[in-house]
């Protein structure tokens, strides 16, 4: 019989303490990413970013991007997500990994960081690794792409 007040979740545990005390508290894991842009104009430039934001965090940040103040978001993002970077200014000084630093770099480095990092959040999946067997879709692309 289930409890009303606790419904099954897959993927969840339920271990019966039997009126023992639980152990001690858990501590979450720190979860990282190196973003690096080989083949691209900021190859070179590495960047970590902290992976496991709170969600109160993470809701923030979506509202910032979805309305009009990109400042707040780019804000929040250097704030609660930029750990390190390796980027330099014009005159070769360290820029800050922060807020102020996210509100110095190029737009198009911001959306690059920012875009590999909600990949990252998203768990968005490595590439397949064996090939399909059907390739007609890509032929008709590369034959419409070469003749228009």
């Amino acid at each position: 019989m289930r409890c009303p007040a606790a419904p099954f979740r897959r993927g969840a545990n339920v271990v019966a303490t039997n009126g023992t005390k639980p152990k001690t508290g858990f501590r979450l894991p720190e979860r990282t990413a190196r973003i690096t842009f080989e083949g691209t104009d900021y190859d070179g430039a590495e960047i970590r970013v902290r992976l496991n934001v709170s969600f109160a965090q993470f809701i923030a940040l979506r509202e910032s991007a979805q309305s009009e103040d990109q400042e707040s978001m780019a804000r929040l993002f250097g704030e609660n997500v930029l750990m390190d970077w390796n980027l330099e200014d014009d005159e070769g000084r360290p820029m800050p990994a922060d807020a102020d630093g996210m509100m110095m770099i190029p737009l198009d480095l911001a959306n690059l960081v920012v875009g590999h990092w909600v990949e990252q959040v998203a768990g968005v999946p490595a590439p397949l690794s064996e090939t399909s067997g059907d390739i007609s879709t890509l032929e008709a692309a590369s034959t419409a792409t070469e003749t228009g």
